[in-house]
């Protein structure tokens, strides 16, 4: 799982228990709601029912009325209420229909109630009084309507009104307490995830402190052993020295003592890099000018560039930049040296620095035979070097004063295709801002 989400887990699970509980009390709030409403409208059904069947029985004991007056009355009654139709079935059979009723009903009791969609059956068995003597032939349709006993079986259809303003209300209230409980469960995540981070980046910054304090003194342990190292190193190539200029030493004693000679060399000049690389330095960013920095950084390396045959070209933009020199000069001049020992002869190594936005690029650029694809996740690490002669600090050394600047460095390499250096985020700074 990833660490992010297991961090989180809580607030998360929490959350969404709380989303959940919202939700079923929602669901449970409007199912109430309808259940009420329902009964409403099922009680004022019971109602009406009653109404319409002391007006079939009010009409059957009058016995005067043509089947036509009946049904006109009874579709009055409808007009007036939410009625959508009146029927009254004996043994299956259909002894009245007023309004739109459907083709069949399938009950399957003699009494009970039914919602189908936005409409109310209710039906119940009903008893008209039973024929009076000498009035069938009066009446052909009430007699009908009266066959074979009182007992029949009235079926009403309700229209359900699609929303009335008790059920509006309702739900603009569960709405309602649903945004504020979402609103505060929003609110009290954020908090609490805030809480978790700030408890999770003091840790990282006191572990952070703790790791750059234990590298301090293990930097100055080390650059304090390189030091005492050099001493004895100065001594012995004194001493070789001194040996070699001698004639009356024997020509093979003179040879040795030149490969203790360039052995020492090489060794002060990995003792002074790593020095370089171990002494805790603090950044002294001062106003400079990028092209005049970089002009002064190629007057010095040119003689070397030129001594194997390969164009340095500068192409700094006259920009202001917020930085430390010294510290600048020795990021320009280990990139440079870096690409000069990866390019041939009649190859070209070319620095750029362009604004972007609001800051700047810095880019070195050698036409050498690239960085081996495995070996160029790794080479700001330090001892990561893919030259036997190198010592493979130089880009440790760069990485390092960049990240102390606050800046950013990359590098690309296709096969084969020479290498760019790039080091973004560079603080621009106008002249006169400098003088503040």
């Amino acid at each position: 799982m990833n660490a992010t989400i297991r961090t989180y887990m809580n607030p998360i699970i929490v959350t969404i228990l709380m989303v959940a509980g919202m939700g079923l009390w929602a669901l449970q709030r409007w199912q109430s709601e309808l259940e009420y409403y329902n009964d409403r409208v099922y009680r004022h059904a019971s109602g009406v029912f009653d109404t319409v069947q002391s007006t079939i029985q009010a009409l059957e004991k009058s016995n005067s009325l043509e089947r036509n007056q009946i049904e006109g009355i009874l579709e009055n009654v409808i007009r007036l209420s939410h009625l959508n139709f009146v029927v009254l079935e004996q043994d299956g059979k259909r002894t009245l229909k007023v309004g739109s009723a459907p083709a069949t009903l399938s009950l399957n009791s003699g009494e009970g109630k039914r919602f189908v969609g936005r409409e109310l059956l209710l039906w119940r068995r009903v008893h008209l009084q039973d024929e009076v003597e000498g009035h069938l032939n009066k009446n052909i349709y009430m007699s009908v309507l009266r066959a074979g006993g009182g007992d029949q079986v009235m079926t009403l259809g309700f229209e359900i009104p699609r929303e009335s303003r008790t059920l509006s209300a309702a739900k603009k209230s569960i709405a309602l307490t649903l945004v504020a409980a979402l609103l505060f469960l929003t609110a009290g995540l954020i908090a609490w995830i805030m809480v978790i981070r700030s408890r999770l980046f003091t840790g990282q910054l006191e572990a952070e402190r703790a790791r750059r304090a234990h590298l301090e003194e293990l930097g100055l342990a080390a650059a304090g052993l390189a030091h005492e190292t050099k001493n004895p190193l100065g001594i012995i190539l004194g001493f070789a020295q001194q040996m070699s200029g001698n004639p009356e030493e024997p020509a093979q004693s003179r040879l040795m003592l030149e490969h203790i000679i360039d052995e020492v060399d090489k060794a002060q000049a990995r003792l002074g890099n790593f020095m370089t690389f171990a002494r805790p330095r603090k950044v002294n960013a001062i106003f400079l000018d990028a092209r005049e920095v970089g002009a002064k950084v190629a007057e010095i390396l040119r003689p070397d560039f030129d001594a194997v045959g390969v164009e340095l070209e500068m192409d700094c933009a006259p920009l202001g930049i917020l930085a430390d020199e010294e510290m600048l000069r020795q990021v320009l001049v280990n990139l440079l040296l870096n690409s000069l020992h990866a390019s041939s002869a009649g190859s070209k190594v070319t620095v750029r620095m362009v604004r972007k936005g609001k800051r700047a690029v810095l880019t070195v650029d050698d036409q050498g035979g690239g960085i081996p694809s495995e070996l160029l996740p790794n080479i700001f690490q330090p001892y990561m070097s893919g030259s036997s002669s190198g010592h493979g600090l130089g880009l440790a050394i760069v990485k390092r004063f960049v990240e102390e600047h606050g800046w950013t460095i990359g590098a690309d390499s296709p096969p084969h295709r020479g290498t760019v250096i790039t080091i973004s985020g560079i603080v621009l700074l106008e002249a006169k801002e400098s003088k503040r």
